[in-house]
C-alpha cells in the first residue's frame, strides 16, 4: 500500500470516528439517543447536560428549544460506534506491526519524573545491519503513549471524584441519622408545607417509625442534612377524589375506556370534531373534574410504561399546538425509561433526576387553598416532589398523557385507580 493510500485510509478512519463521536464527551457513542432535531448524544451525557443548564430545554448541539425531554434510543448508531471503536483499535495495532523492521524489538519508552511525558530509553543501534524503528515511527509511538498518559490522568481524576462523592454520601447518612434524633419531636406538630427537591431518597425504617404516631402520617424527604416533615392527614389516603376523563379534551389518537378511567394511544386518528377544548397535537387528555377549592388526592397506575405524564394544569391551558407550557400553567410529573436508565422529570420549570427503580403508581395531591401540589410514590407512600407554594386564582384540572408508543414499547394505558 502506497503512502498516499495510507493517508487516505487514515483520513477515512478519522472521518468515521468523527461521525460516531458524541458532541458532548467527544468519545465514541455509549447508549446513544436522538433528539427531536435529529442530533445524537450519549444518554447520560444528554441528561447531565440538561441538568446543568436547567431551562429552557434545548439541544446541546444546535440549541433548538425542545418542548419536553422526548428522545429515541438509537441502537443502530450504538452498534456502529462499537464497530468503529474496534476497527480503530485494529488499524492502530496494524500500523504498530508495520512500523517494526526485522525482529529486533522497538525502542523502550518510560514516563518522565513528572508523569507529563514519555522518553525513549532504547540503547543505541550497534550497526547499520540491525533492525530499528524509523524516526517517524518513533514519533508516532511517542504520540500514542502520550495520549494514553492523558487518558490515564483523566481517569485518575474521575476515580478520585467518585471516591470523594462516596465520602460525602457517608457523611450525609450520618447527618441524616443525627437529624432524625434531633427533630423526631416535630412529628407532634403541624408545620407548614416546605419547598422540596426532586430526590426520591428514602430513609431506612421510616415507615416503621411513623406507625408509632396515630394522629398524623408524616412523610419525610431527605434534603442535604435536615429532615422536612410534611402535613399529611390519614384521611387523604382513605378519601380520594373520584377522577374521570373528559372525552371532549382527548387528542384524536387517544382511546378512552367506557368507564373513563383509563387512556392509551390508539395509533389511528379518530374522526372527532376539532372543538376548542380538544388537544390537537399533544397526546393529552384532561380530567372531567374542575377544582376551585379544597384538598384532593388521586392515584394513577403507570405500570411498566416507558414514558408517561400526569399532573395538574389550569383549565385555561393552551390545547392547540405542542409548545412548552408557561410556568404556572402546568404542574406535571414525567417518567422516562430508555434501556436500563430511568429518570423522573417535573414541569415547570423542567428539572429531572436519574433514579434506580421505576415508579409504578403515582399519587397526586392538591391543596388548592394553601397553593400546594405534590407527587408521591403511592406504592411505598414516599414523597417524590413538592412544588413551591403557589397561590391559585384559576380553576385547575387533572391532566394525563400516555405519550407515544415508542416503537411498541409504550402501548400500555394510564389507569386512574379506585381508592
Amino acid at each position: 500500500m502506497s503512502n498516499h493510500e495510507k493517508m487516505s485510509t487514515t483520513d477515512l478512519m478519522e472521518n468515521l470516528r468523527e461521525e460516531l463521536t458524541c458532541f458532548i464527551c467527544l468519545d465514541y457513542f455509549s447508549s446513544p439517543v436522538t433528539t427531536e432535531c435529529g442530533h445524537s448524544f450519549c444518554l447520560m451525557c444528554l441528561l447531565k447536560s440538561w441538568e446543568e443548564h436547567n431551562t429552557p430545554l434545548s439541544c446541546p448541539e444546535c440549541w433548538r428549544t425542545l418542548g419536553a425531554p422526548h428522545f429515541q434510543a438509537n441502537e443502530r448508531l450504538g452498534r456502529l460506534a462499537n464497530i468503529g471503536r474496534q476497527l480503530r483499535s485494529q488499524v492502530l495495532q496494524s500500523e504498530d506491526e508495520q512500523s517494526i523492521c526485522g525482529r529486533m524489538p522497538g525502542p523502550s519508552w518510560v514516563f518522565s519524573d513528572d508523569e507529563q511525558s514519555v522518553i525513549n530509553v532504547s540503547p543505541p543501534s550497534q550497526g547499520t545491519n540491525k533492525a530499528c524503528f524509523s524516526s517517524e515511527a518513533e514519533e508516532q509511538h511517542k504520540e500514542k503513549l502520550q495520549d494514553i498518559i492523558n487518558i490515564l490522568r483523566k481517569k485518575k481524576k474521575e476515580v478520585q471524584a467518585i471516591l470523594n462523592h462516596e465520602k460525602e454520601r457517608v457523611m450525609l447518612c450520618k447527618e441524616v441519622k443525627g437529624a432524625m434524633d434531633r427533630y423526631e419531636s416535630l412529628l407532634f406538630q403541624s408545620p407548614e408545607t416546605t419547598i422540596t427537591e426532586l430526590s426520591l431518597c428514602h430513609i431506612t425504617g421510616m415507615r416503621e417509625m411513623l406507625r408509632k404516631f396515630s394522629n398524623t402520617l408524616g412523610i419525610f424527604e431527605w434534603k442535604l442534612n435536615w429532615i422536612v416533615p410534611l402535613r399529611w392527614e390519614t384521611s387523604l389516603f382513605k378519601d380520594g377524589a373520584d377522577i374521570t376523563l373528559d372525552p371532549a379534551t382527548a387528542n384524536a389518537y387517544l382511546l378512552l375506556s367506557e368507564d373513563l378511567k383509563s387512556v392509551r394511544y390508539g395509533g389511528t386518528r379518530q374522526q372527532l370534531p376539532d372543538n376548542p377544548e380538544r388537544f390537537d397535537q399533544s397526546a393529552t387528555v384532561l380530567g372531567a373534574q374542575i377544582f376551585t377549592c379544597g384538598r384532593h388526592y388521586w392515584e394513577v397506575e403507570v405500570g411498566k410504561k416507558t414514558e408517561w405524564e400526569v399532573g395538574i394544569c389550569k383549565d385555561s391551558v393552551n390545547r392547540k399546538g405542542n409548545l412548552p407550557k408557561p410556568p404556572g400553567d402546568l404542574f406535571s410529573l414525567i417518567g422516562l425509561k430508555i434501556g436500563d436508565d430511568y429518570s423522573l422529570w417535573v414541569s415547570s420549570p423542567l428539572k429531572g433526576q436519574h433514579v434506580r427503580e421505576p415508579v409504578h403508581k403515582v399519587g397526586v395531591f392538591l391543596d388548592y387553598d394553601s397553593g400546594h401540589i405534590a407527587f408521591y410514590n403511592a406504592t411505598d407512600e414516599s414523597l417524590i416532589y413538592s412544588f413551591p407554594p403557589t397561590p391559585f386564582h384559576e380553576a385547575l384540572r387533572p391532566i394525563f398523557s400516555p405519550c407515544l408508543p415508542n416503537e411498541g414499547t409504550n402501548t400500555d394505558p394510564l389507569i386512574i385507580c379506585h381508592i
